[in-house]
């Protein structure tokens, strides 16, 4: 019988410095820290932090970083997060560390608008925002 998934648990984003990292994902885009992981002994020591939304019971995404592996080059994924205000996250993205690459994109054929930006190590984000 082959395996079957049950759900999709969460994405993991291998960074270079999970510090400053964790500085931009909670002061930029508002995600609180609910788990820390350290492994510090054998052959693979790593840090790990799991993302939520303030009161979430299940974790968004999780940041890893080996210690003892160079960071990945930026581009191996993107995430994508829905926001209530597309210029005030874009202006929070700055603010700490990240960069705008494209400023409000007008997408009325999606009922969206949306903006990709970067954190500070270069990971492409995509905010996006409903409109009625």
């Amino acid at each position: 019988m082959p395996l079957t998934a049950l759900s999709f648990a969460f994405a993991n984003l291998k960074v270079g410095d999970i510090s400053v990292l964790e500085a931009f994902y909670t002061g930029a885009l508002g995600f609180v820290v609910s788990t820390r992981i350290e492994v510090d002994n054998g052959a693979a020591p790593m840090r790990e932090l799991f993302f939520a939304m303030p009161g979430a019971q299940k974790p968004d995404f999780a940041l890893i970083q080996y210690l003892n592996q160079p960071a990945p080059a930026p581009g191996e994924a993107l995430l994508s997060f829905m926001v209530a205000d597309l210029e005030a996250s874009i202006a929070a993205v700055e603010a700490h560390g990240g960069r705008d690459l494209t400023g409000a994109i007008e997408a009325p054929e999606w009922n969206m608008r949306l903006a990709f930006v970067t954190d500070p190590e270069g990971h492409q984000i995509e905010l996006m925002q409903t409109i009625a």
